[in-house]
């Protein structure tokens, strides 16, 4: 198989070889080493397994395929972890030494590095004919380039268990679709003796998704976000911070389960396909992977998430490319680099990367007749939302780790007020400022359009 696999990948590799490097030479960046695109050693900081359960094996197996057919070019594959994937490469950049390829969060985990030097554009070395295939390009835009290659869509449907919620006397067939139902759904479930809602936020990942699919949902659009994170705007404005109540209230009622703040965020992801919790919101590979486990959609529904603010936010989607990969600036081999990540983007590539986790990859030549499973149409039609929007990516990283994550385990973990996280939240952003003014001079450049 591995063989079939090289053989109608490396001709889609060798006809955009010439392109891409030809791309390069003309704007190679001052300073950097010239490189064999087929001889070269390179190592992959990786990460995607919480995403996209498969992840790992299959990037593994592309990178053997690749070396099969590029035999003078070695990857060294090394999986990140979610608790260290920024600080593990911030340290890195420190030192300029580490990945030739790394991983970040899509959008601020991404553009900050590239605007503190530790890494080169990606359009620098793969043309515009390559790249307008992709799929979530803008969110990696800056300085009119492109900073890192997007892998896959990450959508976050609303799921729920039919038999639980038939054991509760609810219609297994209709989940909520406002807060209020979803709430009227929760009591219920909660009196029959099952756990309304699964979640992980020992890590604070949980209380950063809440932020992203409810905290958005007040505002009309992300530029409102910006402008909070900039100090034009009060993050104590309930516009802003609201979810946080929400929060509160959702765990006091006991619609939460009991071991949300001791679990992790991975963790709480498979108590949905576990059968211990009866709602979630999860990402498209773990509702992949629920789907298997529970027997299909006669076991489970698949939705958008309920509505709860009044903002034209609260209509939107919620798709991004999370994991983005890109070409560090002390890399001897960016060619090389860039050379593995188009193939990354071949057919045979996203076939197999579709059979081994079952999310959609960020590439408009993905053929959409490859998804037949019902629950994954139903993703497929979610995740191309006219639109879609994930707040995270648009805060600091340093805020995000030190504010929204912080924020939320305060709650969960009952060491913490609502108030308490709103004051959180308005130290960090005042903290991000006077300790990095390069990169809030940054931000105001890119939100203004630099």
């Amino acid at each position: 198989m591995a063989r079939k696999h090289v053989l109608a990948a490396l001709g889609a590799v060798l006809v955009l070889s010439a392109a891409i490097f030809a791309s390069s030479a003309a704007s190679k960046p001052a300073g950097v080493v010239a490189d064999d695109p087929n001889n070269a050693t390179l190592t992959y900081w990786y990460w995607g397994e919480d995403d996209a359960p498969g992840a790992t094996n299959w990037i593994k197996k592309e990178a053997a395929a690749y070396q099969t057919a590029h035999p003078k070019v070695k990857i060294k594959i090394v999986i990140q972890s979610t608790d260290t994937l920024t600080s593990a490469f911030t340290t890195a950049a420190q030192t300029k030494s580490g990945p030739d390829i790394a991983t970040q969060w899509a959008t601020l985990p991404v553009l900050t590095p590239a605007w503190n030097g530790s890494s080169v554009a990606i359009s620098d070395y793969v043309p515009a004919s390559e790249t307008k295939n992709w799929i979530g390009t803008s969110e990696n835009l800056s300085g009119g380039k492109l900073w890192a290659m997007p892998q896959y869509l990450l959508g976050i449907p609303f799921v729920w268990n039919k038999a639980m919620f038939k054991k509760a006397g609810l219609n297994p067939n209709k989940g909520p679709k406002t807060w209020t139902e979803l709430l009227a759904d929760a009591k219920k479930l909660k009196a029959a003796g099952i756990t309304p809602f699964g979640m992980g936020n020992k890590d604070g990942y949980g209380g950063a998704w809440f932020f992203s699919l409810i905290g958005k949902q007040n505002l009309n659009s992300i530029d409102e976000l910006k402008a909070a994170m900039l100090g034009k705007a009060k993050f104590s404005d309930p516009k802003f911070s609201g979810y946080l109540q929400v929060l509160a209230d959702f765990k006091k009622a006991g619609y939460l389960n009991s071991d949300v703040a001791s679990i992790s965020f991975p963790q709480g992801l498979q108590l949905f396909g576990q059968k211990k919790v009866a709602m979630s919101w999860v990402t498209d590979g773990n509702v992949t992977a629920a789907a298997k486990a529970l027997g299909g959609a006669k076991a489970m529904g698949v939705g958008p998430i309920p509505k709860w603010g009044k903002g034209k936010l609260a209509s939107s989607y919620d798709t991004t490319q999370s994991s983005s990969a890109f070409i560090t600036s002390w890399s001897k081999h960016p060619k090389a680099a860039a050379q593995f990540l188009v193939f990354l983007h071949s057919q045979q590539a996203m076939k197999n990367w579709y059979a081994a986790t079952g999310v959609f990859p960020a590439d408009k030549r993905f053929p959409a007749s490859l998804v037949t499973d019902p629950i994954a149409k139903q993703q497929l039609a979610l995740d191309l939302s006219p639109v879609s929007v994930w707040p995270e990516n648009f805060v600091p990283p340093q805020v995000d780790g030190n504010a929204d994550l912080a924020a939320g385990e305060l709650i969960t973990s009952g060491s913490g007020s609502p108030a308490d996280a709103v004051k959180l939240w308005e130290r960090e952003l005042a903290k991000w400022k006077a300790q990095h003014p390069d990169e809030f001079k940054n931000y105001t450049k890119w939100v203004s359009g630099g």
